[in-house]
């Protein structure tokens, strides 16, 4: 059973973060982000997202956060976390191994045959039945008044497991051939690093770094449209708006999941001539994290009716 809700949780997640509707009003691919808009934040990061550019990503951020980037790998190279470091390297041998896609295979195909979908569906359901309760307690375990922020939430969160239970069964998730095609692209996508180890890893820059994920990502692009899951196409909904004066705004930022158009609000501040999001914000991107560590607002309802494919 516990092999079964992690299961469950993970294809869940697979689905929310990359099953989305091809088309959106303004596809952030389709036109150039001017950096020292308030929008900035939000399209630069779906765009760098989609053409795999984080290296010109991390180039366009505020002199002090490109700093303090730099600082923080700087820190990891010279006073690595021995754990980390060989779960990395664990990971990285057995990835990089000749016959990796085969041991793969072998350790997770015995789990595939006993994965029931309708099972599974049938659990995120009930996940989503949960979210009122879970969303409602405070910090201290007590309940707390349902905003109709929180509130707006609730029914967002619910409408994408809804969907994505709708959709584990149709989607030939256990399949072996399926699998084996995944599992291809994530050797592809560690072989892509081009480094073997830690060691190697910490010697390089982080633009160095940076250069080298974009090659990564596509490969784990790949892996996700094997199962039909477009990564891009999300990215391409993305949608921000800003509204007010000032060096706080709000933007509304638009995205479509399984077809359903959603809005959520981002606050954004200015720091020198480029906008950072706002340490304090409260958006239906962090809900997730909320769940399970109450520490904000949530996201206003969104403007206009749902696009329903």
């Amino acid at each position: 059973m516990r092999r079964i809700a992690l299961t469950a949780l993970a294809a869940a997640t697979m689905a929310f973060s990359s099953v989305y509707a091809a088309t959106a009003e303004a596809p952030v691919a389709a036109a150039a982000v001017d950096p020292s808009s308030p929008e900035a934040p939000i399209l630069l990061t779906a765009k760098a997202l989609k053409d795999n550019d984080f290296k010109q990503f991390f180039l366009s951020l505020p002199a002090a956060d490109q700093a303090q980037a730099e600082k923080s790998w700087k820190d990891a190279q010279t006073n690595p976390a021995a754990k980390d470091g060989k779960e990395f390297d664990d990971a990285m041998a057995k990835l990089l191994a000749p016959d990796a896609v085969d041991q793969l295979m072998t350790q997770v195909e015995p789990q595939l045959k006993a994965f029931d979908p309708q099972q599974t569906s049938q659990m995120m359901m009930m996940m989503s039945g949960f979210l009122p309760m879970l969303l409602q307690n405070g910090p201290d375990g007590k309940p707390k008044a349902l905003t109709p922020e929180l509130k707006h939430t609730i029914t967002m969160l619910q409408s994408i497991i809804t969907d994505a239970a709708q959709w584990i069964p149709t989607a030939n998730v256990n399949d072996p051939e399926k699998l084996r095609s995944a599992f291809g692209h994530i050797v592809a996508a560690a072989k892509a690093l081009d480094i073997k180890d830690t060691k190697a890893l910490r010697a390089l820059p982080l633009t160095e770094v940076l250069g080298r994920v974009g090659p990564l990502v596509k490969e784990l692009k790949q892996a996700l449209a094997v199962y039909d899951l477009q990564a891009d196409d999300f990215l391409g909904s993305i949608t921000a708006k800003s509204a007010g004066e000032g060096d706080t705004r709000t933007l509304t930022v638009g995205f479509k999941a399984f077809g359903r158009g959603y809005e959520t609000p981002i606050t954004v501040e200015r720091q020198g001539t480029k906008w950072v999001l706002s340490k304090d914000n409260a958006s239906g991107f962090d809900a997730f994290g909320k769940m399970f560590n109450q520490g904000g607002g949530a996201p206003a309802p969104a403007a206009g009716e749902d696009t329903i494919r």
